[in-house]
């Protein structure tokens, strides 16, 4: 029994003890800082992909602008080919890179859209023209959502201001 109280014996546990708290101290220490890093990565990386986004966005706005209904409620076959055209030639390159999952479909359905022939000679029918104006907006729709947080930020400092006059 007096072995068990033996200075060294304690002093033995007592250190080993203290080494154990102090590794795991240095590995939570080590899985915070990794966390901190990565968190700094993404969003170091998420304000560069909206400064492209920012950069680029506002040329298919552009694009998609020139789309709008004749006399008539139609569209004008020639623009919606020279729409279509401009639409392919902005998402070559790095387009391709910083749009979303949902910005993407949206432009392939809408490219899809304007790829099609119109029903009739020079006209589109009625159902195509709905579907173009639908499509299009959509796209715009997610264009705007990539770049959500802008808006929401915005609309954020609107309401406080609102506030502050009242």
């Amino acid at each position: 029994m007096e072995n068990y109280f033996n200075p060294v014996f304690i002093t033995a546990i007592t250190s080993l003890v203290i080494s154990l708290i102090a590794l795991y101290q240095f590995f939570k220490s080590q899985v915070f800082q990794q966390k901190q890093l990565e968190k700094n990565l993404n969003r170091n990386l998420g304000i560069k992909l909206y400064e492209l986004r920012l950069e680029d966005y506002p040329k298919a706005f552009e694009i998609t602008d020139r789309i709008f209904k004749t006399k008539g409620g139609n569209y004008d076959v020639v623009e919606i080919k020279h729409v279509l055209n401009d639409l392919i030639e902005w998402k070559k390159g790095r387009i391709s890179l910083i749009l979303s999952n949902e910005g993407l479909q949206a432009y392939y359905s809408f490219r899809d859209a304007l790829m099609k022939n119109p029903a009739n000679v020079m006209q589109y029918s009625n159902e195509q023209v709905e579907k173009i104006t639908n499509l299009n907006n959509n796209f715009r729709k997610q264009l705007r959502r990539d770049l959500g947080f802008l808006f929401n930020e915005e609309r954020e400092r609107r309401k406080k201001s609102e506030f502050q006059k009242q």
